[in-house]
């Protein structure tokens, strides 16, 4: 068994082959690639190294001197960490039978020998952009479950809002793609809509579920809330750049907003679209000051005739559109 180490960080890549010169090849080119390479000649060895390390990738021939590929797979499956190892496997041997009973074992990729290096780098580099997408979404998905039951929790405290967080989540998605913002952006707003009231947790329940008027005092407390969000989001580093949703959905077009009297295109547009549908939700839902919600027409024609003064003109115009056309 051969070892290369380009830098430690390098993904790690197991050749399984008998042909000696093959692998040599391979080694030497993936090397020049940038990659990690360990490489074995029987099953026995890849084992042995399979049991003290987990590579980034396998690459295994179907037939070696001690066995098959596909026990070598079937291994490597059945190792929770071996899971989304993506499998290639190389071999000369081309009928539809082999291939199929190699996927069947969990390989994801199969190359005919003889191939070119180049045709085995592109393999390589594929299966892995699909590693990392599968990676980034799991690693989302357990964010997005965390950061729900945290905005429940929040939005329990609170007797007169219950499914807001999701509401809004959804209507500032809907204007999000209808502005055309990115992938990357509409990530980063579902974090935020659902965090928005986060600084809330903070606000005494007697203020928070008043029936009636606040008093100027508690008014003062209860604009606090987007600071003492933002500042809990500020120790919190993959939930940082929601800030914006937090900080400043509640400032105005005119400058009249808070906490920072921020005006016009100085406002974050994360503040500005995020104050749309925050206000179109409290608009159609019942409130401790509002018994009676408004219809969605009305509540759309409120957010148009305020256009200018409290929210963004261009980002209320589509907002209206969607409402208008039945999208929200």
């Amino acid at each position: 068994m051969t070892v290369s180490r380009p830098p430690a960080s390098a993904p790690l890549i197991l050749l399984v082959d008998d042909d000696a010169e093959l692998t040599h090849i391979l080694e030497e080119f993936l090397s020049q690639q940038g990659f990690r390479t360990l490489s074995a000649h029987t099953i026995k060895a890849a084992l042995a190294v399979l049991r003290h390390e987990t590579p980034t990738l396998l690459i295994a021939d179907m037939r070696l001197p001690d066995g098959s590929g596909n026990d070598l797979i079937a291994y490597l499956r059945q190792q929770p960490e071996g899971e989304a190892v993506p499998v290639i496997v190389v071999s000369a041997l081309a009928d539809a039978s082999s291939v199929q009973t190699a996927r069947r074992f969990g390989a994801d990729e199969y190359l005919i020998k003889p191939f070119h290096p180049d045709e085995l780098l592109a393999v390589v580099q594929n299966s892995l952009h699909r590693r990392r997408a599968v990676e980034q979404l799991v690693t989302r998905e357990a964010h997005l479950q965390t950061v729900t039951i945290l905005a429940k929790t929040i939005e329990a405290r609170d007797a007169y809002t219950g499914g807001h967080v999701e509401r809004v989540s959804t209507y500032a998605r809907k204007l999000a793609e209808a502005l055309g913002w990115s992938a990357e952006d509409l990530m980063l707003l579902e974090f935020g809509a659902l965090l928005h009231d986060i600084g809330k947790i903070t606000i005494p329940e007697n203020i928070l579920n008043k029936p009636g008027p606040l008093t100027p005092e508690e008014r003062a407390i209860m604009r606090e809330h987007p600071q003492r969000g933002a500042e809990i989001l500020r120790h919190v580093s993959h939930l940082r750049p929601t800030i914006p949703y937090i900080l400043y959905h509640h400032e105005r077009w005119d400058g009249k907003g808070y906490p920072e009297g921020l005006r016009g295109e100085a406002i974050p547009p994360e503040g500005r679209l995020l104050a749309i549908v925050d206000a179109y939700d409290a608009m159609t839902t019942r409130r401790p000051y509002r018994t009676h919600p408004l219809g969605k027409a009305e509540a759309a024609a409120e957010i148009l005739r305020q256009s200018g003064t409290i929210f963004d003109p261009q980002m209320a115009k589509t907002f209206v559109h969607l409402v208008q056309e039945g999208k929200i």
